[in-house]
């Protein structure tokens, strides 16, 4: 790498990502992320502006994508760290809410719909993402709680990784820290 492609900076997305839930069921919403334009269910959630604090840019993005007033986040459900042409040096925070109110109503115009799935048919919906780096840690994370009787309920455990630009994880890299409640 020469020096002054060193020193130049890149611009780093910051998305957050929320985990709604009523009862066993967790919201998603259906937007174009597919390769071509395919219309793909997934979690809500979107960019930190520039000067936001996360949980405002959580609570901004859930109610702009499903027409949501959300409370704080609870816990930290995953952080994974993203390097993609698009956005070098990205990282996603994904968070679990407990309280919210209204009725869903998206006012993005990117979001075709949101609703509430049980937790087998958000995972089948979920594992057809095309990018592992929106797929892996979202699906991994519910699945593991699935299985334990836990998704989204007391008790976390926080999951940072890094991909690498094309898509694969890093386990060396990889870390995990018990969020205790």
């Amino acid at each position: 790498m020469t020096e002054e492609r060193a020193r130049t900076p890149h611009p780093r997305a910051q998305l957050v990502i929320g985990i709604v839930r009523r009862g066993d069921e967790i919201l998603l919403v259906r937007e174009r992320l597919g390769a071509d334009g395919e219309l793909l269910w997934s979690l809500p959630g979107g960019g930190v502006e520039d000067g936001e604090l996360v949980h405002e840019a959580l609570r901004r993005e859930l109610r702009e994508e499903t027409g949501l007033k959300v409370g704080d986040p609870v816990r930290t459900a995953f952080l994974v760290h993203v390097d993609s042409p698009s956005h070098p040096s990205a990282w996603a925070a994904a968070f679990e809410v407990d309280d919210w109110t209204g009725e869903l109503a998206p006012g993005d115009e990117d979001i075709e719909r949101a609703a509430f799935f049980g937790l087998p048919d958000a995972l089948g919906l979920l594992g057809r993402l095309d990018s592992a780096a929106q797929r892996e840690p979202i699906v991994g994370t519910c699945r593991a709680r699935w299985r334990r009787g836990r998704c989204g309920s007391t008790g976390s455990t926080v999951r940072t990784r890094h991909l690498s630009p094309a898509g694969e994880f890093h386990p060396r890299r990889d870390l995990t820290a018990v969020n205790s409640d």
